[in-house]
């Protein structure tokens, strides 16, 4: 047993011993190391009796760390007045979160069974989509007009106990909640008491801000160029809505990076799902599967179209699959690169053109490079100069193209507004194959009635 698995053991005898909640339990675990050991319990009852005796306050911070298959299992066996429990209990960004996850009419119940002031503050967050900045944020933060002192500021932070641990800037606004500045608590720990938080912001440095409405990848973005740890979220008035925290960005940045990476594969997060069964993960991934099988269909039309060609010399067919297999690795290469460079905001869209261009030059030189070597190997394998020019030449041209698609059709995904992550799946793939055979074939049969 491994230290880890012997942490979940001692946290699971230590809540199921007890059967009620003890203060010591949150003392000595973090309650991600208290939802790990609880996802451990294979037994469903048990699971939810160690759910159940953690307790409504601790129960409300670890719900939203458990994998979906659990915590499907405690909302299926929950009633709406203990889901409403553990929701007033919640910051307001993992309550609307969870809600989202409930059937609609579900949803209703347990904000019913709430206090007025949680439903007004949730209910605002389920106005928004999912993936968006209003989406993501959370009402619980600090707001000082700009004419409050220092001081007074400070007793309007003490005043919050419930949010202040996860306080790291005071948002200033002015008397119509229009956002004006940001204070980091450490400038009113330094500065006189005296002195008015309208007096800690920078007017040469405008706050920094997204609207509600902005993707989740923009939000994500903003965070990683100036080094945030929160950010105010606004209307299209500038009025203060609320606030996003560094640790929801982490997990936009692990989400959006999975929908990539299954993308990649033409499947979703579902597949990864414990509860997902095999019969839905062949769904999943089947039709994507089935366009790869079509394209390659339409490749074997092309090899038997050119079928009097590869008579006359039938050691091409020996390098047919050289030619499929370069042009397939270069697409990925440029594809991957559009895609990752499209994710984290390194490609400037107006400069698209002159990155594809740039692509384009890339592909020439490996081409060239390529071309050569491919060229002269075929001539010594086949003892034939006429093998090597062929050879040679549909390599070149197809990683040039290759290069070019790879480049080009993220970048039209995106126009689309479809994901780009798509662009390096099976469907990608076998349009590469069935572009890089056709070269392949014209050029060689161009060439050889050409040399006959």
């Amino acid at each position: 047993m491994t230290p880890e698995e012997e942490k979940y053991l001692a946290i699971q005898e230590e809540i199921l011993g007890q059967g009620q909640p003890d203060k010591s339990l949150e003392d000595m675990y973090h309650p991600a190391d208290i939802a790990a050991a609880i996802e451990h319990i294979e037994d469903e009852s048990r699971m939810l009796e160690a759910f159940s005796a953690v307790g409504v306050e601790m129960g409300s911070q670890i719900l939203p760390l458990l994998d979906e298959s659990s915590r499907e299992l405690i909302l299926d066996n929950s009633t709406p007045e203990e889901l409403a429990e553990l929701i007033g209990e919640m910051n307001t960004d993992d309550a609307a979160d969870l809600l989202g996850e409930m059937e609609e009419e579900v949803a209703e119940e347990v904000l019913g069974s709430t206090s007025a002031e949680v439903d007004a503050q949730v209910s605002r967050l389920l106005q928004f989509e999912p993936e968006t900045a209003g989406g993501i944020m959370q009402t619980e933060l600090i707001a000082a007009r700009e004419e409050m002192t220092l001081d007074q500021t400070l007793d309007l932070l003490r005043s919050r106990p419930d949010i202040n641990r996860e306080v790291y800037n005071i948002f200033v606004v002015d008397n119509l909640g229009r956002l004006k500045g940001v204070a980091p608590i450490i400038e009113l720990l330094l500065n006189p008491g005296m002195k008015k938080v309208g007096d800690m912001v920078d007017e040469g440095h405008p706050p920094i801000y997204v609207y509600a409405d902005d993707d989740q990848e923009n939000v994500a973005s903003l965070f990683k160029k100036y080094d945030l740890i929160s950010l105010a979220v606004v209307d299209r008035n500038m009025v203060l809505l609320g606030r996003i925290l560094i640790d929801d960005i982490v997990d936009v940045f692990v989400e959006e990076a999975d929908e990539d990476i299954m993308a990649l594969v033409g499947a979703g997060d579902e597949v990864l799902s414990p509860a997902t069964s095999v019969v839905e993960m062949a769904r999943y991934r089947l039709p994507w599967l089935t366009a790869s099988l079509a394209g390659g269909f339409v490749t074997g039309a092309l090899i038997l179209l050119f079928k009097g060609t590869l008579e006359a010399a039938i050691a091409l067919a020996a390098f047919i699959p050289i030619v499929m297999g370069m042009s397939g690795n270069v697409g990925s290469q440029s594809s991957t690169l559009v895609v990752r460079g499209i994710a984290t905001g390194r490609i400037d869209p107006g400069a698209l053109g002159a990155f594809i261009f740039k692509e384009v030059k890339v592909g020439f030189i490996l081409g060239i490079v390529c071309g050569l070597i491919s060229g002269v190997a075929a001539w010594a394998w086949q003892s034939s100069a006429e093998m090597g020019l062929i050879m040679g030449g549909a390599v070149f041209l197809a990683i040039n193209l290759a290069a070019l698609m790879g480049a080009g059709i993220p970048l039209i995904f995106k126009w689309l507004d479809v994901d780009p992550a798509i662009a390096g799946g099976p469907i990608v793939l076998a349009l590469n194959d069935i572009t890089a055979v056709f070269i392949f074939l014209t050029f060689a049969t161009a060439l050889i009635h050409l040399l006959h």
